[in-house]
């Protein structure tokens, strides 16, 4: 594939084609990348807090919200109340809420923040290796959306709502 503008053209003709050549590049970069998700279902296995052995692929069949997080960070913090609700939802669908929690803490200080902030969906640990491809991240909170056919069809940098991914799922349910 050639990309019809060159760094050089880039420098000789300014902005215009600078939005020219981003534009092109993203869409190669989401094409490709929606093309690598298809393939194959995304899959990890990691612990809970007791220990037990987690897979993605034990929730084939539903939607699964996957929210990588951390005690420290305040933003996701803010999201926990929000995903408890969403782990509770019922209709349209019965999302699956995964926290994975983006750190190494003592599991007597995990606990104790899971119980003070009624997390009462399935909180994960982090693994030693990269959970590919929802690893590295950019940043967290970050929010994955998990089709029933084990495919990455939603991801979010950053805070999100309920009423986002809600929404999001609402949507979604209604492409398949």
């Amino acid at each position: 594939m050639r990309f019809p503008i060159t760094i050089n053209k880039l420098k000789n003709h300014g902005r215009k084609y600078c939005v020219k050549f981003a534009c092109s590049l993203a869409f190669c970069s989401v094409f490709f990348l929606s093309i690598a998700q298809g393939v194959e279902p995304v899959d990890f296995t990691l612990p809970d807090i007791d220990g037990q052995m987690h897979s993605l692929s034990d929730y084939r069949g539903k939607w699964v919200i996957v929210n990588f997080w951390a005690t420290w960070c305040a933003p996701c913090i803010k999201e926990i109340p929000q995903l408890s609700e969403l782990s509770k939802m019922t209709d349209p669908v019965q999302p699956v809420v995964i926290g994975i929690d983006f750190e190494e803490v003592d599991e007597a200080y995990l606990r104790q923040f899971m119980e003070r902030f009624n997390m009462d969906y399935l909180v994960l640990r982090v693994g030693d290796a990269p959970l590919i491809p929802f690893e590295p991240l950019k940043g967290i909170p970050t929010t994955f959306i998990v089709s029933p056919q084990g495919n990455i069809v939603f991801t979010k940098v950053g805070a999100v709502t309920g009423q986002q991914l809600l929404d999001e799922l609402n949507a979604l349910v209604l492409k398949n």
